[in-house]
């Protein structure tokens, strides 16, 4: 791991348990600084004396805000209720907005802000809308396109992240931009080095304390790295054994001896190598490795799901699924894995865990159902078609869109029940975000907001940004 420059010394802005973790990554320094191939353990405490300890949430967004890619620690599930069952192309749609150029990155939302990255013959920008009424708001350019990419990808895939003030956009090789949320004005920029994977980049960035974090898995030397999130200076930056993966950190809270701890957790790596991938933990704060488990298919694309203190991990075309208790210390696959299915992982979608159940649905269009406890199926169902947007829920539903842009409403709960299907006729990749009694979906050329108390059609509004 490298360190780039001092961290801020404000005593308010340090809490005492980040400073214990600063002294013992200063006394096992050799491992800190070292390079590796794959993560070295050997010199490491146990994870409790380098985790974080919390006296704060994780974020301040409000339960009515989608703050970052799948909302609140990309979990894909809402606290809001009213949400719209039924609607299609045509009425029961608050507003449609027609879109320029191209884009898979999904809606965040922050109060009234709806916010979008998209790819505009070449160039790269962060587009904001009023989420009332999909009124543009203002438009900010990032650079051009760099490198190559895939044609379910794209150069404007990674979703933003906010904390309210600032917005944090990732366009890969082009680099990491921070925006000013109210006015679109560019506070910093920053290179991240030469990016490059014959399918693009789609990690999302996500935030811990003062930090922006980003994952960026590349055919070699790929690395995750924590940005300063006032200036865009770099604070650390830790190789990773892997030479692709598209997965969007998370976090998990620990709670030992009274006191609460954070893990960030990446689901798995790219591999060349026929023993699969891993899951791995790191520090958020310092980004130090914590643990790993080995198993996870090739080619990573799904993000970890955190339910009721244990991690969920679904890679490949029906890869393994695997539930792993975090706090552990080095490889942890024999010690810290509380069930593994062999098969029926998603590829590409994230599914969501509620209630003690989890939600899946893969490429093909099948959904299905386990008990996070036992990893028990409890039911599973063909839908139809082809799947590449990751599952969101609220209000009892979960929401599965298909590639060709239908919409099955499916109740929660441990029998199938397919509340309605909806159908936009347009192709849509991007993931669907909830935001108070509104949904939001971005297809090929439009974005929609869903609320269930507008009944009447509406019309196209204008394309122009201001």
């Amino acid at each position: 791991m490298q360190r780039h420059g001092p961290r801020r010394q404000d005593p308010h802005h340090r809490r005492p348990a980040a400073w214990l973790a600063l002294v013992l990554c200063l006394v096992f320094g050799a491992a800190c600084q070292q390079e590796f191939d794959v993560p070295d353990f050997s010199q490491l405490e146990l994870s409790e004396l380098t985790a974080i300890a919390l006296d704060a949430p994780l974020s301040t967004a409000a339960d009515h805000d989608w703050p970052g890619w799948r909302g609140h620690n990309a979990s894909g599930v809402s606290k809001c209720g009213n949400l719209a069952t039924e609607w299609d192309n045509q009425e029961g749609f608050r507003w449609r907005r027609d879109l320029e150029g191209e884009g898979n990155s999904s809606p965040v939302v922050w109060g009234d802000a709806v916010l979008l990255t998209t790819d505009i013959d070449g160039e790269l920008f962060v587009d904001c809308f009023s989420l009332a009424d999909g009124t543009p708001r203002w438009r900010a350019r990032a650079g051009s396109t760099v490198g190559p990419t895939h044609v379910k990808n794209g150069y404007a895939a990674a979703s933003v992240t906010t904390d309210g003030q600032r917005v944090f956009a990732f366009f890969g090789g082009t680099g990491m931009f921070c925006f000013d949320l109210a006015s679109g004005e560019e506070i910093w920029r920053t290179d991240l080095g030469e990016l490059e994977h014959y399918w693009g980049t789609a990690s999302s960035p996500v935030l811990f304390e003062d930090l922006v974090i980003q994952m960026c898995d590349n055919v070699r030397e790929s690395f995750i790295v924590g940005l300063d999130k006032e200036s865009g200076e770099e604070m650390w930056r830790t190789p990773r054994p892997s030479h692709g993966s598209w997965s969007t950190p998370v976090f998990v809270t620990l709670e030992r001896d009274g006191k609460k701890y954070v893990e960030m957790v990446v689901n798995g790596t790219g591999t060349n190598h026929s023993g699969g991938g891993e899951v791995l933990a790191y520090d958020p704060l310092f980004g130090h490795p914590l643990w790993s488990v080995r198993g996870t298919r090739d080619i990573a694309c799904p993000t970890a799901i955190v339910h009721e203190g244990r991690i969920i991990s679904t890679t490949g075309r029906r890869g393994p699924i695997i539930s792993i208790e975090p706090g552990g210390f080095g490889d942890v696959t024999d010690s810290h894995v509380q069930w593994r299915l062999p098969r029926g992982g998603p590829y590409v979608p994230t599914g969501l865990a509620i209630d003690g159940r989890l939600y899946l649905v893969d490429d093909s269009g099948t959904m299905s159902c386990y008990k996070t406890a036992s990893g028990e199926r409890v039911w599973r169902q063909r839908l139809g078609g082809a799947f590449t947007a990751s599952l969101v829920a609220g209000d009892g539903k979960i929401y599965a869109t298909s590639e060709e842009g239908d919409v099955f409403v499916v109740a929660q709960g441990d029998e199938f029940q397919l509340l309605a299907t909806n159908s936009f006729n347009q192709r849509c990749l991007a993931t669907p975000a909830i935001a108070s009694d509104s949904l939001l979906f971005r297809t090929e050329s439009q974005l929609y907001c869903i609320a269930p108390l507008q009944l009447a059609a509406s019309e196209p509004v204008a394309t122009e940004m201001p």
